[in-house]
């Protein structure tokens, strides 16, 4: 895919990205009487594509996720993580860095059940290295989507499985020998919200004044 093509696919989605979270932002400092910070944690593995399939085998993935609750199911999140896979024979080991931005809709009501079933897509850039490739490392546009399961520990903690795909659009031009290609992260890990639980709302509401 040319640059300009990249170009082209990373506008559509921005503006995509832009409609569904910019008409909740008007109301986000009404609805959100709960601090709406959280902070994420997946670990697991990472599986390579097309391309990237023939060079090397299963790898790992590690990362970390902050978000920001624009309404009760409507959050923007920011991911930073990095892919490890080991070299098939004749190659050599490559590392995925990953950054990217996009939106997180619940689709379970937190009031109403333990479970959180959620979908998530973003952009952003990744950045492939190689331990012994002159040509690298090389820095592409990509986009990443998946869906989250967990389930509630505390008023404050979840688990979740998480399973990610990430495609990378990698330019076959620019000496990598790496066309497109997508990863598939699946990961298990701890999600903490920085706020008040509602019982803790409830208690100092029902609080009489001193």
């Amino acid at each position: 895919m040319s640059h300009s093509s990249n170009q082209t696919v990373a506008i559509f989605f921005l503006f995509f990205l832009y409609n569904i979270t910019f008409p909740s932002n008007l109301k986000a400092q009404k609805e959100n009487h709960i601090f709406p910070w959280n902070a994420e944690l997946p670990l697991g593995a990472a599986v390579p594509t097309a391309d990237l399939a023939e060079t090397v085998d299963m790898g790992a993935n590690i990362g970390a996720r902050f978000g920001y609750s624009l309404r009760e199911r409507l959050m923007i999140r920011g991911d930073v993580g990095a892919e490890f896979y080991q070299a098939e024979l004749y190659s050599d080991n490559r590392q995925l860095w990953n950054y990217s931005a996009g939106v997180e809709y619940l689709f379970t009501d937190k009031g109403g059940t333990e479970w959180r079933l959620a979908g998530f897509a973003g952009m952003g850039a990744s950045t492939l290295t190689g331990e012994d490739s002159p040509e690298l490392p090389e820095t592409y546009f990509s986009l990443n989507y998946g869906v989250k399961f967990g389930r509630g520990i505390t008023d404050n903690f979840d688990w979740f499985i998480n399973v990610l795909g990430r495609t990378v659009f990698a330019n076959p031009n620019d000496n990598t020998s790496t066309g497109i290609f997508t990863t598939l992260p699946i990961s298990v890990g701890i999600n903490h919200r920085f706020n008040q639980s509602d019982k803790s709302i409830k208690d100092k509401v029902e609080q009489p004044p001193n």
